[in-house]
């Protein structure tokens, strides 16, 4: 089906053919495609817009694993034998509340819960230890490239605070150390008179072969400042080499912290995805399941709900739809959408336990052949959500986000040249009002990560976000579709370009059925090799 509504990428309108349902036959609008999914109990299901089941099959077993094994061998199929793509977009856990069993579940999130706790204790040690010796090795390349130029006041320096002067602080002070010797004044000027030096010929006077520039001060300082001298001379030998080994043997330590942090954030997912998985479902979806699938009270019933979606690009040619390896020229998917649900209920001898008991596979597939842009919206918008939960939580528990638009936008600030407050005065002066100080704030925080560009304008006004356009030469505000765009064309334009056969790459000609020769590919290339191949011989 398709229709000429509401065509932001399609220019003669939508195609979204599912199999035949009361609600979904007909022609539809995208809004009324995306109004009929938000509208349901689960604003994300797809089940809703997506027609009947072509398909609906129940295994049934006393034991574990056949059920299991067929849910998950239909989804695997698509891609090992009829090599499309295939996601997994939802995967919920439910165990009834009437038994031992759910006090298992719900202890098995809070275990998670706890250890995802405990491994950020672990985690955000190991940052602070990461830190640190990034400031250490910071210095020390400073130090080395130091050397390097021959920088000898920065060396001296190095010297008087970390040889000679590490006993000169506190009681038990080392008293012939050049900072104690100065700072107690006892000759106060000693630690400049020793960076002055170049070398021991500056104590000497100039009729006794010296330079003479320090030849006037006291026998008893230029004693100390001879010794210290010769110690520094020795000392600078060693230093670079030494420095160099320390910086290597830190460098060394920084990758093992590296390594222990990545660790513990692969410790971190399991339990991450156990929380993602486990008792997941609004309390009307659980009411909805327990009147769907049979339990027993007292009786420990789990099933697992899982959802794929299988689809494969196409390229409209000629009015027909071809299948093309890459998605980079697709005008058109062809999917399956596959609805499973994995039930277990506990047996006689064990309510509490569904592990030896009964259970049950159910999976249904929806075909659906799809334009680019209601795939976009829909399906892949869901693939990419499913993703994203986890993702987010994993950002979430481990501090770390990526930050790309902020950066980008920080750069633009920084290659005009503008301080964030300078660029709060530029905004004033582009809208004629003075920006509240919070803009300022607000900026850093789109620049740190935690806010996009485009919340500028649900913040404040689109009026900001156009003047920081203007301002930074970026394009964050989203431009002005103009009617003619966003509308539909007129029956009359389609109907001329119909005629002439200047078709839209979007349009297939209404005595083409994509679905039906999607169907008949599942039926005869997927579906009866599943069921022969797992010992189901039922021709339905």
């Amino acid at each position: 089906m398709s229709s000429g509504e509401d065509g932001d990428t399609c220019e003669f309108g939508h195609t979204f053919e599912v199999n035949g349902s009361p609600e979904m036959t007909g022609v539809h609008s995208f809004k009324e495609l995306v109004k009929a999914q938000k509208d349901s109990s689960d604003p994300y299901s797809l089940l809703p817009v997506l027609g009947e089941p072509y398909k609906n099959v129940k295994v049934s077993s006393g034991t574990q694993g056949m059920p299991y094994t067929f849910i998950l061998s239909a989804a695997d199929k698509f891609d090992t034998d009829l090599g499309w793509n295939v996601a997994k977009t939802e995967e919920k856990i439910f165990v009834s509340p009437q038994n031992t069993m759910h006090q298992e579940m719900v202890q098995r999130k809070q275990q998670a819960e706890q250890n995802i706790k405990t491994n950020m204790q672990g985690l955000e040690q190991l940052r602070k230890s990461k830190h640190l010796l990034q400031h250490d090795i910071r210095k020390l390349r400073s130090r080395i490239e130091d050397i390097r130029t021959g920088d000898e006041d920065v060396i001296k320096g190095d010297f008087v605070q970390l040889v000679d002067g590490a006993g000169a602080g506190g009681q038990g002070a080392d008293e012939q150390a050049l900072r104690f010797l100065r700072d107690n004044n006892i000759y106060p000027t000693i630690v400049s008179d020793f960076n002055e030096m170049k070398s021991l010929e500056d104590l000497k006077p100039k009729d006794d072969g010296g330079t003479g520039k320090l030849a006037n001060l006291p026998a008893n300082e230029k004693a100390i400042l001879k010794k210290k001298y010769t110690m520094y001379e020795k000392w600078k030998d060693m230093y670079g080499s030494e420095i160099q080994n320390k910086l290597k043997d830190l460098k060394k330590e920084l990758r093992r912290i590296e390594r222990a942090i990545e660790e513990t954030k692969e410790w971190l997912a399991p339990y991450v995805r156990d929380m993602v998985m486990i008792n997941q479902k609004s309390q009307e979806e659980i009411g909805e399941d327990l009147n769907r699938f049979m339990t027993f009270t007292g009786y420990a019933t789990m099933f697992k709900q899982m959802e794929f979606i299988a689809y494969q690009p196409l390229e409209n040619e000629e009015g027909g739809l071809v299948e093309v390896e890459s998605e980079d020229n697709a005008t058109h998917y062809k999917l399956v959408h596959m609805h499973c649900v994995h039930v277990n209920i506990a047996g006689g001898d064990n309510p509490n336990s569904p592990t030896k008991g009964p259970t049950a596979g159910i999976v249904q597939w929806r075909p659906a052949v799809v334009c680019e842009h209601v795939f976009d919206n829909l399906f892949r918008d869901k693939i990419n959500r499913s993703q994203e939960l986890y993702e987010q939580l994993m950002e979430d528990y481990t501090g770390e986000f990526e930050t790309d638009e902020g950066e980008e936008f920080k750069s633009a600030r920084v290659d005009k040249g503008l301080a964030i407050r300078e660029l709060r005065e530029e905004v004033g002066k582009k809208i004629d009002e003075s920006p509240p100080l919070d803009f300022s704030s607000f900026i850093r925080r789109v620049e740190d990560g935690f806010e996009t560009p485009e919340s500028i304008a649900e913040k404040y006004s689109k009026d900001y976000l156009k003047a920081v356009d203007n301002i930074l030469d970026t394009n964050y505000a989203t431009s002005e579709e103009s009617e003619q765009s966003n509308g539909a064309r007129k029956d009359f334009e389609i109907a001329v370009r119909k005629f002439t056969g200047n078709y839209d790459k979007y349009y297939i000609p209404d005595n083409e059925s994509p679905l039906a020769d999607l169907k008949n590919e599942i039926k005869f290339s997927y579906y009866y090799d599943l069921k022969i191949g797992l010992g189901l011989y039922t021709m339905k």
